[in-house]
């Protein structure tokens, strides 16, 4: 896939984004990474397996599995479109008054799910994002 077609993708997600959330548009985009999967499982799981088709993060960008069809394919789109929810996150400060680290990561998959869910059903597909795997019990001073 050519970079002018992922940023082409980008600027329609964030257009969704926006209408869909009230966020506003980003004042610039966030590099995008198509990688394989062992690269990905080197950078957020420390090199061990884990299940991981995309993810965010302030310094590095958006990764996306490079198996995954974010052209053609409405939910893995929507899988991008959680990542990028993730930069206007970021990049707005909307969570940054939350004190525990455990409750405010809770809180943007929580939106970012919610907000894919809603991408999902505009694009009236019978698919959703289930919310598992990713919220743990937040401990004392977390």
């Amino acid at each position: 896939m050519d970079q002018s077609a992922l940023v082409s993708l980008m600027v329609e997600l964030f257009a969704a984004i926006k209408l869909i959330s009230g966020y506003p548009g980003p004042a610039s985009l966030p590099e995008i990474h198509l990688a394989p999967e062992a690269e990905m499982q080197q950078l957020i799981c420390a090199g061990k397996p884990c299940r991981v088709k995309a993810f965010y993060h302030p310094d590095l960008g958006v990764y996306v599995n490079e198996g995954m069809d974010v052209i053609n394919d409405p939910f893995d789109r929507s899988v991008l479109l959680h990542e990028l929810v993730h930069h206007l996150q970021k990049t707005t400060g909307k969570f940054d008054a939350v004190p525990s680290v455990c409750y405010r990561r809770n809180a943007q998959e929580l939106e970012a799910y919610e907000i894919q869910n809603r991408y999902l059903s505009g694009q009236q597909t019978s698919q959703r994002a289930v919310a598992m795997g990713w919220s743990g019990r937040c401990e004392e001073g977390q």
